[in-house]
């Protein structure tokens, strides 16, 4: 199932509480002073007249005691933004994409000695008639089975081992996977490592023979050919220019010599000004497949193996897929797939359950949904194979699983962005 894993943001809210304070002059309350400088007249000397009732007597008006001149307010000073400031600011760089095909197990298939065939002993037969039917010679057939001459003794229910059977063997190529053979020939990868009497965390290397178990079916090279993110290194903002230095002044013609004069003191030179730090504009593009696989060479172990439920990239009409689910038992075994620190562990995720987060070197992250059970908790130092909890079928998932992602940035300033684990994975 494709999930979308969304950044887990921490939102400050700060809020400001305003104090209206206001003033006033109730019966019985002694009258509120001002506390700004008023001028006394001749008038506001000693206790303010009282207004009786009924009074019509027009209370003198204020006058000024000069012109009043009139002029327009000085203009505002514009505001200046900020050095690294931009009003508004550039709408990001429109995201590129470029059709990447991808193709895997392009092995050789080729002929190979399989397990011994056998044979159950029923009432009447005898060595003779066994050895037809496996195709060998009565003398091959007591060999292999320790049966003395010239008698041969058999018994009912007796198992007889007879030749090795021929069958079909992958050979392995650069880069594959058990799980990519495993699509290419429509089997299990534990159908494969049953044959081969191997275990799906074994590592395979190029030019081993894989026996191919009964039922596969060939049907060629796995191409898969996906829309992805263009992706490079952004170049570099260049360095500011130097200022280039005064000119040198011209030496002045020589001059009868004048009397000694105290040289005026220097005035101190302006303390330099500080440089704003550089403003942090995430590069556009991450590096190349091949340039993540050769950064991420030998940094991963696989958290857990089994057969690849759902691989990485787009999966249908508006979803995709940000890393690998792998199909485990419940309560399998997950390990951290390189060391860090635990800079997530919780089940507030939409859609993956109990999911760890960890921060590696240089910039990479790997993700673990899906977990039955979280053994770590955040700021955890953890190191590689260490366990970190338990598989199982938490989140939007119908069987027990691991949604597994890695993920990477370039340069402290760039957000870390997923990438194909399969890149990075030993094979």
């Amino acid at each position: 199932m494709t999930h979308f894993l969304s950044r887990t943001a921490l939102v400050l809210i700060a809020g400001s509480v305003l104090a209206a304070c206001s003033t006033y002059q109730s019966e019985g309350v002694e009258q509120v002073r001002p506390n700004f400088p008023v001028r006394q007249g001749p008038d506001m000397q000693g206790t303010p007249p009282v207004i009786q009732p009924g009074d019509t007597t027009t209370a003198p008006s204020a006058q000024p005691t000069s012109p009043i001149e009139s002029r327009p307010l000085d203009p505002l000073p514009s505001a200046q933004p900020r050095p690294g400031d931009s009003y508004p600011p550039p709408p990001p760089p429109p995201q590129e994409f470029e059709t990447v095909t991808r193709t895997t197990a392009t092995g050789q298939v080729v002929d190979a000695d399989g397990p011994p065939q056998s044979y159950t002993v029923e009432s009447g037969d005898t060595v003779y008639g066994i050895a037809r039917k496996l195709s060998t010679t009565r003398e091959q057939l007591a060999a292999d089975n320790n049966l003395s001459a010239p008698n041969y003794v058999i018994r009912p229910g007796q198992v007889l081992r007879g030749p090795s059977s021929t069958t079909k063997a992958y050979v392995v190529a650069s880069g594959d996977t058990l799980f990519a053979i495993a699509r290419r020939f429509s089997v299990t990868g534990q159908a494969i490592a049953d044959a081969n009497a191997m275990q799906l965390t074994d590592v395979i290397r190029p030019g081993q023979r894989l026996l191919l178990p009964a039922g596969f079916r060939d049907t060629g090279p796995v191409t898969s050919t996906v829309r992805v993110p263009v992706t490079s290194y952004a170049a570099p903002a260049p360095a500011p220019m130097a200022a280039p230095p005064p000119p040198t002044p011209a030496p002045a013609p020589a001059q009868a010599p004048r009397p000694a004069t105290p040289a005026p003191t220097p005035a101190p030179a302006p303390a330099p000004a500080q440089t704003a730090p550089p403003a942090i504009v995430p590069s556009a593009r991450t590096p190349a497949d091949a340039q993540i696989s050769q950064l991420g060479r030998g940094r991963f172990i696989w958290p857990l193996r089994g057969d690849i439920l759902s691989t990485f990239g787009p999966k249908g009409t508006g979803q995709r897929n940000d890393g690998v689910n792998i199909r485990a038992r419940s309560g399998e075994t997950v390990r951290a797939s390189a060391a860090g620190d635990v800079v997530y562990a919780g089940d507030q995720v939409p859609g993956f359950g109990n999911l760890v987060l960890i921060k590696h070197a240089d910039g990479w992250v790997t993700a673990y949904g899906h977990l039955a059970r979280i053994d770590v908790k955040m700021q955890d130092k953890i190191t590689q194979g260490q366990q970190i909890g338990q598989a199982g079928a938490t989140g939007e998932v119908g069987e027990p699983q691991l949604h597994f992602e890695v993920r990477f940035a370039p340069t402290p300033q760039d957000r870390a962005r997923p990438i194909d684990p399969m890149l990075v994975l030993p094979q």
